[in-house]
């Protein structure tokens, strides 16, 4: 008679979710190390040079092409995202690449908005080198801004465009728009833009702590190095900084998160230098002087008054911003001419509002229905 075999041993669920864990987290963490991930795919969102004027750029986003459908014995051709008509214009914050908006092709605000049906433009400002230390905040708002709003309205053969900004970005748009009173401005989002500089926290305590030393400390130094940027904002990120990289190991066995961390981490290590007479200028005019929300802040003799802006505005922060805390950027609601704004928060601090793994839900989405409601009201 012949042996019976053993029935066979069934290995719980639990062990093995366990164990296929433990597998993706050497596969993913062998990725991470070797080859980098992101960095090749960072900034890659198809687009065109409109402008370059010495270090400063205006990209053209390319739309999403239109598809050929077959229908009955022919072809028709299909926008896949039709177009809204008002472009947007993209400003990125000093001392950080462009690409914080486009981080890798599954994760990336530009192409969110260009699938929308947007005609998407992007400032790049450059790398500032020790030819730019002279360059001053007013560079930025009397030349570099117009010229890339002029340029985009131009190349889009349009009379009105949207303005996005994060951070210093967001800071440019109402601004330009409160200093020139420029009603070719369709609308306006920020995101993590401080306003009130009184209401920054740790940071307020710092800048008024260190405000006899920096023109000083400036002047030896000259532009302030993009690693200094770098240790400055993870500092700023506080105890969820610290941790990262114990997320990182616990979350090795998802890839998505893996793919998002190396991004966001290559972004933050590769800031650039901040020109220093600019530095200067934001620090005493709108830092400690607070000069903004105060309505004393001039370029030239350009009156910077926010109660001057009439378009819609929608303004993010992030719950966890140490940077731009939320009471600083609400300050907006109180300063602003406009009778259409709008204030959300959003999950993630200073970085994460703007490219976490949340944002696409919880800031792009919404701004793109945001912006298309404003649109398509105008038009009724």
């Amino acid at each position: 008679m012949a042996a019976s075999l053993p029935p066979p041993r069934i290995v719980p669920k639990p062990v093995r979710k366990a164990v296929e864990k433990a597998v993706l987290s050497v596969v993913n963490g062998l990725v991470y190390l070797v080859d980098g991930g992101q960095r090749q795919q960072m900034g890659n969102a198809a687009k065109d040079l409109v402008l370059k004027h010495d270090k400063l750029e205006l990209w053209h986003i390319r739309p999403v092409e239109a598809e050929r459908v077959e229908l009955g014995h022919g072809e028709v051709e299909v926008d896949l995202a039709p177009r809204l008509g008002i472009p947007l214009l993209l400003i990125p914050p000093l001392m950080v690449r462009p690409y914080v908006y486009d981080l890798r092709p599954e994760h990336s605000m530009i192409r969110s908005l260009r699938n929308a049906g947007f005609d998407v433009y992007l400032v790049d400002f450059g790398i500032p080198d020790t030819t730019d230390e002279g360059l001053r905040l007013d560079d930025y708002v009397l030349d570099f801004v117009p010229r890339c709003i002029d340029a985009a309205l131009a190349h889009a053969k349009a009379s009105e465009l949207a303005l996005v900004g994060y951070c210093m970005g967001g800071l440019f748009s109402l601004i330009h728009t409160a200093a020139f009173r420029d009603e070719r401005i369709r609308a306006i989002v920020t995101v993590a833009a401080p306003v009130d500089f009184e209401r920054m926290g740790m940071l307020t305590v710092a800048a008024r702590l260190g405000s006899p030393f920096v023109d000083v400390v400036m002047d030896r130094l000259g532009n302030i190095p993009g690693n200094f940027s770098s240790a400055g904002f993870k500092l700023m990120g506080g105890p969820k900084m610290l941790t990262r990289y114990v997320d990182l190991a616990l979350n090795l066995w998802d890839e998505e998160y893996v793919k998002n961390h190396d991004a966001v981490d290559t972004w933050l290590t590769e800031m650039i230098p901040y020109p220093k007479e600019a530095f200067k200028q934001l620090f005493h005019d709108m830092v400690t002087g607070n000069r903004l929300v105060q309505n004393e802040l001039r370029f030239g003799d350009r009156h910077v008054d926010l109660r001057a802006i009439q378009c819609p505005v929608l303004a993010f922060a992030g719950k966890s911003d140490n940077v731009a805390p939320p009471r600083s950027t609400q300050r907006i609601l109180d300063v602003l001419g406009s009778k259409d704004k709008t204030y959300r928060l959003a999950p993630g601090g200073h970085i994460g509002v703007v490219a976490g793994s949340k944002a696409p839900h919880a800031v792009w989405e919404p701004a793109v229905e945001w912006l298309v409601d404003r649109i398509l009201r105008k038009r009724a």
